[in-house]
């Protein structure tokens, strides 16, 4: 049952020829709709008064093979499905026999009627949403001269319009011909609601995707460097209106290189991600924690100052330096990382491009001083 769920909602990333069966699979359903509601009109006391018995009765054993043209176009593309999944003919063939089968049915009932109108206009909707442009337009132009040939063959007197009814005029004040037509359009009006619905869900559930995933770090997981700054903008401004202090931190993990010179790349891979997660698992539920480029990253501590920040970070450097990863043979890989930090609490006007790089400078002192330790500085204004 989930699997069939789940091949509903990924229905855009069907292949050309599962999408053909879609126009018969609909057809199906309709006309065994159209031709129950045949028989229930034929069975009516009254129907010489609403319908044209012969006309009803022809109209009934066409719709019989249409519905089963189309289950041999169901059946058809079932077989094909596998061996031939991008065979674009048969999107061709069973939508062209979707608008002609329906174009002919309307003329039964009135072309001019709103059951016609919703029907086209609903066939149309999906079709531009799942068939290919081409298909579509072909399918949509052939229905529409039909149509359109029918209804000036009507208006001549070559036809007669809606001859299964015995009084085509009469269908706006005739409650059995307003509920007949109702009936003809809902399956239509719901599957326009239904598919509105799905696609909305699906390009929002696509935007949010979109969203996370230009914002995420695709190794790690975290924040990656474009989202990190965003959010350090964001904090220095809500710094520059209400004066809480910002602590900013940048990590740089010691002798990173040659971990990947020596245990290769996916081992340096691995490294990064366990520092991902200890880094997450030590800060605190309203820091953020970003991957900055290649082995750095950065942390920001709202509301923080120096002296708190540095003990929280000072975990951090702890926990990364007891990590145990070890290689395939067993050897245990040193980890540990130099952290530089700026608060800007006696400053809070900082701007970004200066806390980054008094922190990058403070990253710097920690790698000269013997790395594996925590530089930390106070922001001090310029001197005017």
């Amino acid at each position: 049952m989930n699997q069939w769920r789940q091949r509903l909602t990924s229905i855009l990333e069907w292949s050309e020829t599962d999408k053909g069966m879609i126009p018969v699979i609909f057809l199906i359903p309709t006309y065994l709709q159209y031709l129950a509601w045949g028989h229930y009109a034929l069975g009516r006391p009254d129907r010489d008064q609403l319908i044209n018995v012969p006309i009803m009765i022809e109209l009934i054993s066409m719709e019989k093979w249409m519905t089963a043209g189309a289950v041999a176009l169901l059946l058809l593309g079932l077989g094909i499905r596998r061996k031939l999944p991008s065979f674009l003919p048969y999107q061709y063939l069973t939508t062209l026999y979707f608008a002609v089968t329906l174009a002919i049915s309307s003329h039964y009932i009135g072309s001019m009627e709103i059951a016609a109108g919703v029907v086209l206009l609903g066939a149309v909707v999906f079709g531009f949403i799942f068939l290919k442009r081409g298909v579509v337009w072909l399918s949509f132009t052939v229905a529409m001269l039909l149509m359109l040939i029918q209804s000036y063959l009507s208006a001549l007197g070559t036809l007669t319009y809606a001859p299964v009814m015995v009084s085509p005029s009469d269908t706006s004040s005739n409650l059995f011909w307003v509920t007949s037509n109702w009936l003809f359009a809902s399956p239509f009006l719901v599957i326009i609601v239904l598919l509105a619905d799905h696609m909305l869900n699906w390009w929002r559930q696509r935007e949010n995707t979109i969203r996370i995933m230009s914002l995420t770090d695709a190794l790690t997981g975290i924040n990656n460097r474009r989202s990190i700054i965003d959010m350090l903008e964001k904090e220095i401004a809500r710094t520059h209106r209400h004066g809480p202090p910002l602590c900013t931190v940048l990590l740089d993990l010691d002798h990173f290189k040659h971990v990947n010179d020596t245990w290769g790349h996916p081992m340096g891979d691995r490294v990064l991600k366990e520092t991902a997660t200890v880094l997450q698992q030590t800060v605190r539920q309203c820091d953020a924690v970003g991957r900055y480029g290649g082995e750095e990253f950065m942390l920001l501590l709202p509301d923080t100052t120096l002296q708190g920040a540095e003990a929280l970070v000072e975990r951090c450097r702890a926990r990364l330096a007891s990590m145990e990863i070890t290689s395939d043979s067993g050897e245990r890989i040193p980890i540990s990382g130099s952290f530089g930090m700026v608060c800007n609490q006696h400053y809070l006007a900082a701007s970004t491009e200066a806390l980054i790089k008094e922190a990058d400078d403070a990253l710097y002192r920690a790698k000269e001083d013997g790395r594996n330790r925590v530089i930390a500085v106070n922001l001090i204004p310029p001197v005017k």
